[in-house]
């Protein structure tokens, strides 16, 4: 069975820790977390997501979209040669209208989608 989250909320020390103490973005230093990493054992493959709540897009041109979109490009590429059997699945936006599929709209790399299709898109 899948871990449940045991405390509910977000700890934010280390990311504030950074804020203050590495470089600052405008020197051309920047820092991203993605939200999470699917990985399926049975069927060999891998899927990378980053999750939006209250309706917050990312822009195709944006620095975090780019530098997910790059490090996709390297991990499929080195998959062919070190992991042959295993499949990257890709990097994805799930976008809530609100907060979740219960309170409003949920896009798939921004196409609206169900609870149902979304729930078979991650089952990798």
């Amino acid at each position: 069975m899948t871990k449940l989250e045991i405390t509910g909320k977000r700890e934010l020390k280390f990311s504030q820790w950074i804020r203050i103490n590495l470089p600052d973005s405008n020197t051309g230093f920047l820092v991203s977390d993605l939200d999470f990493i699917l990985y399926s054992k049975a069927s060999k493959s891998i899927m990378w997501l980053e999750v939006k709540t209250r309706n917050k897009k990312i822009s195709f041109n944006h620095w975090q979209y780019r530098l997910f979109a790059d490090l996709a490009k390297c991990l499929r590429l080195g998959m062919k040669t070190f992991l042959p059997e295993w499949t990257f699945m890709g990097y994805h936006n799930i976008r809530f209208e609100h907060t979740f599929s219960d309170d409003g709209k949920v896009f798939f790399d921004n196409i609206e989608i169900s609870e149902e299709e979304l729930r078979n898109r991650l089952s990798i």
